[in-house]
């Protein structure tokens, strides 16, 4: 069954809403995945896909601030107390509401061991084993901020993470990028409209 989700700011549905750089991390286990990171503009590509997720999902009325825009810290906690600045942001290009944040995309391609709990089946005893684990994907992690336009002020910071395993003779970042991407769809949008969420219910019957 489907069940309503109410958006997580509570908007109209037209505000003018700015989108402004986000902090972008980057980062690979293995040399040649650092290459590729190297060749791909993150910011640029998921400045690109919000903007055009947000234009076609809803009525907001959406101000590229662009990715040349100078931000005053490079740390999260930093920017998401800096009034003055999204104060002054809004007030520049007319807008409701400012959204910016932090990005974080890792390509994973790392193997070891680590420490599991095992509890014994015969005897009920826990212990500890070390079990060897192989890790390969695409790690992504954002951080939304979202700032009142007429303050400054935050009023929502939200964090959305994902983990996609790829396949292991082909590696490309970009397909990595937008399938972490598709998979938030939902969640992001829910930030700013309605939207439906899938969930399974049992009914039992005598």
């Amino acid at each position: 069954m489907k069940l309503p989700l109410k958006p997580r700011i509570p908007l109209k549905g037209n505000e003018r809403v700015a989108i402004a750089p986000f902090l972008i991390v980057a980062s690979a286990d293995k040399p040649k995945d650092k290459a590729d990171l190297a060749n791909l503009d993150l910011q640029a590509e998921f400045h690109r896909y919000l903007i055009q997720r947000l234009q076609k999902k809803t009525k907001l009325q959406l101000i590229d601030l662009g990715t040349e825009v100078q931000l005053p810290s490079r740390e999260l906690v930093a920017l998401s107390r800096s009034t003055d600045f999204w104060r002054t942001i809004a007030q520049k290009n007319g807008a409701d509401i400012v959204v910016s944040g932090s990005l974080e995309f890792k390509v994973e391609d790392s193997a070891g061991y680590k420490t599991e709990e095992y509890v014994s089946p015969v005897t009920g005893q826990t212990s500890f084993r070390q079990i060897y684990v192989e890790r390969t994907g695409f790690l992504f992690d954002i951080v939304f901020l979202v700032f009142d336009g007429k303050t400054g002020d935050k009023i929502l910071q939200d964090e959305f993470k994902d983990f996609r395993e790829r396949n292991r003779r082909r590696a490309d970042e970009m397909l990595g990028l937008f399938s972490n991407l598709f998979s938030l769809e939902d969640q992001v949008l829910n930030m700013f409209v309605p939207r439906e969420r899938a969930v399974q219910r049992y009914l039992f019957t005598r």
